[in-house]
C-alpha cells in the first residue's frame, strides 16, 4: 500500500490511499500504519497521458528529413533507412522511447511498427501500459499479402508477459495495403477481440488518389470494407467529409488526432471541434518522433488547442478540458483501462507536478497551465499501476538505456 499525503487534487489538499493498484480511498486525512507513506506537499497530482498513436521505435529518425512533404519524407528519408532495423535495434529504441513517455508523464500507447516481440520485452521491461501492434504493409503484393496475415495470426496467438501489454493489429494506410490485408487483418483482430489501427485521410493527396483508385474516399471504403467498429483507432483523420463523419458517428470508430505532426508535414489540421460537437470519440496521440520530434503530450496538448482555434477561426473552441481529456480519460477509455481519473476504484496511473515550478505558478487554473503553460520540467513522478516508474525525476536505470541508444543510432545512421 502506498499513502500519499497532502497532495493537490480539486483545488484542495487530500490525502490517498493506494492498494492493489488502484486509488482506495481519498479524504482530507488517511492515517494507516501499513501503508509507505510518500509527502507530496508542494505537489499536485493529475492523470498521465495515453498517446493514442505514435510508432514507438523510430527515435533514431529525430531530425531526418526535415522539410519535406509527407510521400517524399517517406520514400526518400524514412523507409530506406526502417529496411536496416534489426529486432535488437527496436529493442533499445523502444526503451529510450518509453524512457521519453515516462519523462514526460505517459503510461499508455498504442504503438503501430515492426519487431512486436522485441517491442514488448522493452515496454514490459519499463512498467508502462501500451497497445503493441503489429503492422501490415504489403504494397499490393500477393506474397507479402499472405506472409503478413500469417505473422498477424501467429503474433495474436502469441502469449504477452504482463496484463500491462494489449496485442493488437495494424494497417499501415488504404495506398500502402491491398484490401486483402485490411480485411483479413480486422478479421483477424475480431477473432481476438483485438483493436485494429490505420492511418486514414492524412492527406489531400491521400483522399485524391484514393477516390481515383477506388472511386470513393478512405474512411467511406474502409466502411465499405467492412472494418470499422468500436475497436477500429483511426490516426489522423483530417480531411474527413461529412460523409465520413457521418460513418465514424455511426461506427463509434476512435479517432487518434496527431496536430504536430499534421502541422509540421503540412498535412492540413483536423477540423476538431467539428468533430467533438458532433460527439466523435478523439483522443490524442504523438506520431512518431520522425515527423514530431518529441512524444510529448503536453505539448501535443497545446498544439491541439491552438490548431483547433485556428481551423474554426473561435477563441472558444478546443476548450482546456476537452483537450486535457482527449489527452487522458479518453484514449484509457477507448483502451478499455479503467484509469485517466483521481477517483476511487480507478487504478493508480498518475503524476505528480511540482506546483512551484515556474510554468504552473500562478496556480489558477491547473489544468489550463498543463495544456498552456508547462513543460515536462513540472512532472516530478510517474506511476503506473501503483507502482513508481519515476521518482524524484529520475527512471531506473537511465544512463544504460541512454547509452544503448547512442550506440544504436550511430549503427543505424553510420553511411
Amino acid at each position: 500500500m502506498l499513502l500519499l499525503k497532502n497532495v493537490y487534487l480539486g483545488g484542495k489538499t487530500q490525502d490517498i490511499l493506494i492498494e492493489h493498484n488502484c486509488f482506495k480511498k481519498i479524504a482530507d486525512e488517511i492515517n494507516d500504519d501499513n501503508a509507505d507513506i510518500k509527502d507530496c506537499t508542494g505537489k499536485a497530482i493529475l492523470p498521465s497521458f495515453c498517446n493514442m498513436h505514435t510508432h514507438a521505435a523510430m527515435m533514431f529518425l529525430k531530425g531526418i528529413g526535415e522539410d519535406l512533404e509527407l510521400f517524399d519524407w517517406l520514400q526518400t528519408k524514412i523507409w530506406p533507412l526502417e529496411a536496416k532495423l534489426t529486432g535488437e535495434d527496436v529493442y533499445h529504441l523502444s526503451k529510450f522511447a518509453a524512457l521519453e513517455m515516462i519523462k514526460t508523464g505517459t503510461t499508455m500507447f498504442l504503438d503501430m511498427y515492426f519487431y512486436v516481440e522485441e517491442t514488448i520485452k522493452a515496454i514490459d521491461e519499463m512498467g508502462l501500459r501500451a497497445v503493441i501492434t503489429y503492422l501490415g504493409m504489403d504494397m499490393f503484393d500477393e506474397a507479402e499479402t499472405k506472409r503478413r496475415l500469417e505473422n498477424a495470426e501467429k503474433f495474436m496467438k502469441q502469449s504477452v508477459p504482463s496484463t500491462r501489454i494489449i496485442k493488437g493489429l495494424s494497417a499501415h494506410a488504404v495506398y500502402t495495403a491491398s484490401k486483402e490485408l485490411i480485411q483479413g487483418f480486422k478479421k483477424i483482430a475480431r477473432a481476438h477481440d483485438a483493436f485494429f489501427s490505420i492511418h486514414v485521410s492524412e492527406t489531400k493527396k491521400e483522399v485524391e488518389d484514393c477516390l481515383k483508385k477506388y472511386g470513393k474516399t478512405p474512411l467511406a471504403l474502409l466502411d465499405e470494407w467492412g472494418v470499422l467498429d468500436e475497436k477500429t483507432i483511426v490516426a489522423h483523420a483530417v480531411h474527413l467529409t461529412k460523409e465520413e463523419t457521418d460513418i465514424a458517428k455511426k461506427r463509434k470508430i476512435v479517432l487518434a488526432h496527431n496536430p504536430v505532426s499534421n502541422l509540421k508535414l503540412n498535412s492540413g489540421q483536423m477540423p476538431l471541434q467539428a468533430y467533438l460537437d458532433k460527439g466523435l470519440r478523439v483522443t490524442l496521440g504523438t506520431d512518431g518522433v520522425s515527423s514530431n520530434n518529441s512524444l510529448s503530450m503536453i505539448d501535443e496538448m497545446k498544439t491541439a488547442a491552438l490548431s483547433g482555434k485556428n481551423i474554426a477561426s473561435d477563441s472558444t473552441a478546443a476548450k482546456v478540458n476537452d483537450i486535457f481529456n482527449m489527452a487522458t480519460i479518453n484514449g484509457f477509455e477507448a483502451l478499455g483501462v479503467k484509469t485517466g481519473k483521481i477517483e476511487e476504484g480507478y487504478e493508480a496511473d498518475f503524476m505528480l507536478v511540482d506546483l512551484n515550478n515556474h510554468t504552473l505558478l500562478p496556480n489558477i487554473n491547473l489544468i489550463s497551465n498543463m495544456v498552456y503553460a508547462a513543460d515536462s520540467s513540472c512532472i516530478t513522478d510517474v506511476f503506473c499501476q501503483g507502482k513508481p516508474l519515476m521518482k524524484n525525476k529520475c527512471v531506473e536505470n537511465e544512463d544504460n538505456i541512454v547509452l544503448n541508444f547512442k550506440k544504436t543510432c550511430e549503427e543505424l545512421l553510420k553511411d
